[in-house]
């Protein structure tokens, strides 16, 4: 896929791009040699944006995510219905948030 074609579908200015390039390239986020993005760069683009805008993680949230994450095999969207262990994936994740935000919060108190 191409930088253009990835912008318009993520709905990113390109210096958004560019700012995931450089924060999560450590993580596999990296374009191609001729600056566009394979399949697993995609896969990984658009679970960023989900993590980041539609979950609320943070920046080093999302970055603990992606560690272990292999996009290379994961098949693309297509509305299929969560497996359990995705369902299972997600209840730890909101848990996960829950918890960050009570010790926030706990730690906010502190003298």
């Amino acid at each position: 896929m191409t930088r253009d074609q990835l912008l318009r579908e993520l709905d990113l200015l390109p210096e958004v791009l560019d700012f995931w390039i450089v924060e999560f390239g450590d993580c596999g986020f990296i374009p191609a040699a001729d600056g566009g993005f394979d399949a697993p760069a995609v896969r990984m683009a658009f679970f960023l944006k989900r993590l980041l805008r539609e979950e609320g993680f943070t920046l080093w949230g999302a970055r603990r995510r992606l560690q272990g994450c292999d996009f290379s095999n994961a098949p693309s969207a297509s509305g299929r219905a969560r497996s359990e262990k995705e369902a299972s994936v997600d209840e730890a994740g909101s848990r996960t948030r829950e918890l960050i935000a009570l010790l926030d919060e706990h730690l906010q108190n502190c003298p």
